[in-house]
C-alpha cells in the first residue's frame, strides 16, 4: 500500500510538472522576427524637450498605448517614416485585440510618429519623399 503512494505521489507530482511547462508555453509569444526584433534594441525613449507642447502631450499617449503590447522602442525605432507608412501601422495596432486605442487615441498617436518622423528621421524621410 505504501509503494502505491509514493507511484501516485511521483505522478502526481509529474503531472503537475508537465501541465506548468504546457501552460508557460502557451503564455508565450513566438520569436520575433530579427528585423524587429533589432527595432526593439534601440532607444527607449524620445527627447520631447524641444517639440511643440501639443506634440509632448500627444507623445504621453504613444508611450501610454504602445507601450502595452510591445516595447516603445519597437514604434519609435522602426523605419517608417512617411504619413501612409503610419496610417497603416496606427490602423493595424488599432485592430489588434487588447489594444484599447480609441480612433482619437490612434488620430493623436498617428500625428505624433508623423510629426516625429520629419524631425528625427529627417534623412529618411526626405530620401523616400524624393527630395
Amino acid at each position: 500500500m505504501t509503494r502505491l503512494r509514493v507511484v501516485t505521489g511521483v505522478l502526481s507530482a509529474a503531472a503537475v510538472v508537465v501541465l506548468t511547462i504546457a501552460v508557460r508555453a502557451q503564455d508565450q509569444e513566438p520569436p520575433l522576427d530579427p528585423r524587429i526584433e533589432a527595432y526593439d534594441k534601440g532607444p527607449a525613449r524620445i527627447d520631447v524637450s524641444k517639440y511643440p507642447k501639443e506634440m509632448r502631450d500627444r507623445y504621453k499617449v504613444v508611450t501610454a498605448k504602445c507601450g502595452k503590447c510591445h516595447t516603445l522602442a519597437r514604434a519609435i525605432n522602426c523605419d517608417f517614416v512617411l504619413e501612409d507608412e503610419w496610417e497603416r501601422y496606427v490602423k493595424r495596432m488599432m485592430n489588434k485585440a487588447g489594444t484599447f486605442i480609441s480612433p482619437d487615441q490612434g488620430r493623436v498617436i498617428y500625428e505624433f510618429l508623423a510629426y516625429d518622423s520629419k524631425i528625427r528621421k529627417k534623412a529618411l524621410y526626405d530620401k523616400r519623399k524624393g527630395k
